[in-house]
């Protein structure tokens, strides 16, 4: 490794450090490996630095700037290169310490430059064609979409404060050979909604955002729906767990999900063989026709996640994804929705692999009990594991886990837990009732009887943990009421990803005085 790419390394660790200080208003969080492995995503986050940073953090990033080649920088040596604090003891030095990681140069690959979308006298910007090269949306206009639209060999970065509207038929669609850098802010975050006036407005309006990427997936030959099956662009999947699909911050995503044709919908966000690399952070899908969320194998992470009134399953998994959640909300309305979670592995092969895995820690889901639409919060089936921790389930009239197909082999194999969570007013019968088991669809694999073993540390109650107002569908809140502060919680991993200091249940800290939801959700109802 070449002294120049020791310093560039040592500063990029100094910006990011910085920035968790909170020295660029605007740029609240940086994921250190996609900084450093991602030409692109490193490129945006200087820009923005320079432009919003304190007058230090503009000078590192312009020292980084002139020495920066456009290569990606992939982990691996020794920590006597790293940068030392001598002040803090190695405990307390952080992820990046603890895991002692040092970057060396990947010969081979360039990055284009990105360039700026032609200029219009409007406000309003008409999309009808495929973006094929580097291409920015600015803040301050208005871009619509008039079809599907394909970003393909080309990056897509849309500014703080822009707004995407679709029409009926059009769709946003980022293929593996591409990225999306829809980094908003907290105060100006990206939107993309329906193309109709205010009050105006409905699910499935328009298409909504899918991602492609080239991470693993365990079906063969796999193509997203909503795309015909005879278009490549549709296509999907690969051997690389870390691919970057891009960046999604600050973002929300309103009134999506058209029926392609006869039962078949897109959702609000739609994430194909996505890899870890992808950041998927405060972000919002609000009134989807069909799922809020839905991942198709791939190992991308979701932190910071709201899906308020989706028609369908609000969080939904298919193919192999392994990836992590922390800090999600998921709200059922009275009127729409079927699952809170439903998860499934391969529903022609149940024990596909790579196996569908995912990792929640810290997660609110709300059913709105004996409602219009009755709701249930999490189903597991086709041979989907996943691990399940620190989670408040609330209110769901149905039930609140309901397995099937082969269960005890997923938790013989500690491939399915499900510990230190609270249950409450879950069940139509006013008791503790957890699970509605009418038929021995999982062989004979005893739910209730699983989450109340001692050893799991979950809690059951009859009262909701909720405050009342988190039934409301304009201004909810989701603080929960005092039990929930006297849990017991088990702590995250330690990793990048995770923040270890939430032990608490849910989503949102009981003892904060603001949270991660303020200035940037939204919730129309039309």
């Amino acid at each position: 490794m070449s002294d120049q790419s020791s310093l560039l390394v040592e500063k990029l660790w100094r910006l990011k450090r910085r920035i968790d200080k909170g020295q660029c208003p605007g740029v609240d969080f940086v994921h250190l490996n996609v900084l450093l492995r991602e030409p692109g995503y490193r490129k945006d986050v200087l820009r923005r630095v320079e432009a919003n940073g304190s007058p230090e953090l503009q000078a590192l990033a312009r020292e980084i700037m002139a020495n920066d080649d456009g290569l990606p920088l992939m982990a691996k040596a020794s920590v006597q290169t790293l940068p030392v604090d001598a002040e803090k003891p190695a405990k307390s030095r952080g992820w990046f310490w603890r895991n002692a990681l040092v970057l060396i140069p990947v010969i081979g690959v360039t990055v284009a430059t990105v360039a700026g979308f032609t200029a219009f006298e409007n406000r309003n910007v008409r999309i009808s064609t495929d973006i094929t090269s580097d291409t920015v949306w600015e803040a301050g206009r208005r871009y619509v979409l008039e079809d599907t639209i394909f970003v393909e060999n080309a990056q897509l970065t849309i500014e703080p404060g822009v707004t995407v509207e679709g029409e009926s038929g059009s769709a946003l669609i980022v293929t593996p050979s591409a990225k999306l850098f829809a980094r908003g802010s907290r105060n100006q975050p990206v939107v993309f909604t329906s193309s109709k006036e205010p009050g105006q407005r409905a699910r499935g309006d328009w298409g909504g955002v899918v991602l492609l990427g080239n991470a693993p997936v365990n079906q063969p030959d796999a193509a997203i729906e909503g795309v015909p099956e005879s278009d490549p662009r549709g296509q999907f999947g690969g051997n690389d767990e870390h691919h970057s699909c891009g960046v999604m911050q600050y973002t929300r995503i309103e009134f999506a999900g058209f029926e392609v044709y006869q039962n078949n919908e897109l959702n609000g966000l739609t994430l194909g063989g996505c890899g870890s690399n992808t950041i998927i952070q405060h972000v919002q899908v609000h009134r989807a026709l069909d799922d809020g969320i839905e991942m198709f194998g791939g190992t991308v992470d979701l932190k910071n996640i709201l899906v308020t009134g989706a028609a369908d399953d609000s969080i939904d998994w298919d193919w192999g994804w392994r990836g992590r959640v922390q800090f999600a909300i998921i709200q059922q309305h009275r009127d729409v929705g079927d699952n809170a979670f439903e998860g499934d592995n391969n529903g022609s092969s149940h024990t596909a692999v790579p196996r569908s895995e995912p990792t929640f820690y810290n997660v609110t889901l709300y059913g709105n009990g004996r409602s219009a639409k009755e709701h249930r919060a999490i189903r597991l089936r086709e041979g989907s594991g996943g691990h399940f921790h620190n989670m408040i389930i609330d209110s769901f009239a149905i039930e609140a886990l309901d397995t099937r197909d082969e269960v005890t082999a997923l938790v013989s194999m500690n491939a399915l837990t499900f510990s230190h969570n609270l249950l409450a007013n879950n069940g139509r019968l006013g008791n503790l009732t957890i699970v509605n088991e009418t038929d021995d669809d999982d062989f004979g694999f005893n739910e209730e009887l699983w989450i109340r073993s001692p050893e799991h540390q979950n809690t059951i109650q009859v009262e909701t943990s909720l405050q009342p107002s988190v039934n409301s569908e304009s201004s909810p809140h989701f603080r929960p009421r005092g039990s929930a502060q006297s849990m017991t919680a088990k702590r995250p991993p330690k990793s990048e990803f995770f923040d270890e200091s939430a032990m608490y249940s849910g989503a949102v800290n009981p003892r904060a005085t603001s949270t991660w939801l303020e200035g940037w959700v939204a919730f129309p109802e039309a």
